[in-house]
């Protein structure tokens, strides 16, 4: 009887087949005006797919319409996840889940709720992530016929880059190539700001604080998320306006309430989505460098967005502190954490540190780039960010897969790409004495 594979198994052979689709529609001849490489197809299909927003090609002349609906598709379908939307598909069209399909869903969006409280739950993150995406696509619709777009052009794009707000990818479809020529629309910032900041929570904090009317009670889970989310985008903010105020290549030169909304959306969109209303490449060095790591936390887990997550970030603050303190126990809101997710929060930072670091590497060996450059564009691409200095476009093909697989395994996550591939350990019946080993 064949094992069934297990809920990382399915996540990641999932995402897999997603984006080798994806792959396939965009190589057809009627998605691109003329025509790209299997490398380019690859790589912006699973650029969309991981809701990253890196492209190697202009993507305004690049795709039809066709090939901007597949990508819209795309980058819906990764944020909201596979077993999400497959578990929504087979509802759909009328079919029963047994208890262990539950398990798994409930598993793959790490939620607390039993089982048979998980499809209530689905709908629930239907209901928020379509609210939120069609009351985005009416704003951003006015604001582009406003500026002179045709109504049926201003709809599509407000439909297609509220998509791309709330699952926080970086793709533009305009044909400035960016939002620097609304950077001070406020009504355009405004609502890409907060539909990525929306999604970017992760769907468990969406159904708390939607639940919130009626229990009046959050998680500690969605707690935690609120506050860390809350300190990073004021870092982040705070940052740009003291670095780049007077940068005549980015913030100088525009009017008081530009800077500020210029100001306030890359402390936004930094950490997830991609998006930019500045030349990232007449940046200062300082706040490239904590742009790089705003964009390696990332959002919270089960978002629409990558990176180590923000929870693994105040974990490890809180390791420390409590180590400084001389405890032995992490407590966070009158809760003691348990050790497991001490170890799997340390794991986290462990792998992702590691694969940053390998993968900069070798993109600075393979494509001849500078250190900041290569590390930017690393991971911009594991914390699913979309944010480049002008280095995808100019990728060799060995970069291209590089990016492309660092990129994949920033959506799913590098524990649990990892646990996917590892056989399945028994847990043994004895246990070792322990010894102590100096640290530090």
């Amino acid at each position: 009887m064949p094992r069934r594979l297990s809920t990382p198994q399915l996540i990641v052979f999932g995402f897999l087949a997603l984006m080798v689709l994806g792959t396939v529609l965009l190589k057809l001849p009627v998605s691109t005006e003329r025509g790209i490489s299997w490398v380019d197809a690859m790589f912006v299909s699973v650029s969309a797919g991981s809701v990253t927003g890196l492209s190697t090609v202009d993507f305004p002349t690049t795709f039809t319409t066709f090939g901007a609906v597949v990508v819209m598709v795309l980058v819906q379908l990764g944020g909201l996840g596979i077993m999400t939307v497959t578990t929504m598909a087979v509802l759909f069209v009328g079919q029963r889940l047994g208890f262990r399909d539950l398990i798994a869903v409930r598993e793959s969006i790490e939620s607390v709720d039993s089982p048979r409280n998980t499809l209530r739950l689905l709908l629930q993150i239907a209901r928020i992530t379509f609210a939120v995406e069609l009351l985005a696509a009416a704003a951003l619709s006015v604001a582009f016929i406003r500026q002179g777009m045709g109504f049926g052009e201003g709809i599509f794009q407000g439909a297609f880059h509220a998509i791309m707000g709330f699952c926080n990818a970086g793709l533009v479809n305009l044909d400035a190539g960016s939002f620097i020529p609304y950077a001070g629309n406020w009504l355009v910032v405004g609502t890409l700001a907060l539909a990525i900041v929306l999604g970017g929570l992760g769907f468990p904090v969406l159904v708390d604080l939607y639940r919130y009317r009626k229990d009046r009670r959050l998680t500690v889970h969605s707690r935690l998320v609120l506050i860390t989310s809350a300190v990073l985008l004021l870092i982040g903010v705070v940052s740009v306006v003291a670095m780049e105020w007077s940068n005549p290549g980015t913030l100088g030169g525009q009017s008081w309430s530009t800077r500020l909304a210029m100001s306030v959306f890359q402390g936004v969109t930094a950490r997830t989505a991609g998006f930019y209303t500045v030349n990232y490449p007449e940046m200062r060095d300082p706040t490239l460098l904590v742009q790089t790591l705003l964009m390696f936390v990332g959002t919270a887990p089960t978002s629409t967005g990558g990176g180590i997550k923000v929870t693994t970030l105040a974990l490890v603050v809180l390791i420390v502190v409590a180590q400084v303190r001389g405890q032995d126990r992490i407590t966070l809101f009158w809760r003691t954490l348990p050790r497991p997710l001490i170890a799997r929060a340390l794991s986290v930072l462990a792998l992702a540190s590691l694969l940053v670091l390998l993968s900069t590497l070798a993109l600075m060996i393979s494509d001849g780039l500078t250190l900041l450059p290569a590390l930017f564009e690393v991971t911009s691409a594991f914390g699913t960010v979309g944010l480049s200095l002008d280095v995808t476009p100019n990728l060799s093909t060995f970069g291209k897969i590089l990016v492309s697989a660092v990129m994949f395994l920033g959506r799913v996550g590098p524990i649990t790409f990892v646990v996917a591939l590892a056989a399945r350990q028994r847990t043994p019946r004895y246990r070792y004495p322990e010894e102590e080993i100096a640290i530090g």
